[in-house]
């Protein structure tokens, strides 16, 4: 194919067709080329970004929608084994601290923790009476944990 005096021929590599580029098309075109393909770039990189942060603020809002915002909340409303032994010495650590209590169980919220306190108190009374007088060091040993589980419920 001729024209104006020019033979065409398609161009097969990448480099070759630089080349060419470079030698039809004026200096200063190629500069604002490079220059408008550079902004292009940035401006894409930008609108990248934006989403980005778009996509994490939806993650967090959606997280808050779904869960408690005290703390995480496990999906069982039942108490796990290893749950009640957290708790067990979370409560001799903290007293009646309930959301220090909460965090250190980690699963649990402060208000499930204080229902948790109050029943588990209120079971250790019922045992205590229930199991009358076994021998000396079990009645001192249960005294000792009933008076620090009547001073923690008033305290609620």
């Amino acid at each position: 194919m001729e024209k104006c005096g020019m033979i065409l021929t398609p161009i097969t590599s990448a480099a070759a067709r630089s080349a060419a580029t470079k030698s039809v098309m004026p200096e200063h075109y190629l500069q604002n080329m490079d220059t408008l393909g550079l902004q292009q770039l940035e401006h894409l990189e930008k609108e990248l970004e934006q989403a980005k942060q778009k996509i994490l603020v939806l993650k967090a809002q959606e997280h808050r929608e779904t869960t408690s915002p005290d703390s995480k909340v496990s999906e069982s409303r039942y108490w796990t084994n290893e749950e009640r032994q957290r708790f067990k010495k979370a409560l001799k650590t903290f007293g009646t601290d309930f959301s220090a209590i909460a965090k250190f169980v980690g699963t649990r919220s402060s208000t499930q923790v204080r229902t948790h306190a109050q029943k588990y108190y209120a079971k250790l009374i019922r045992d205590y009476k229930r199991s009358g007088k076994s021998g000396s060091a079990t009645i001192k040993a249960g005294r000792e944990e009933m008076k620090g589980a009547t001073n923690r419920l008033t305290a609620m």
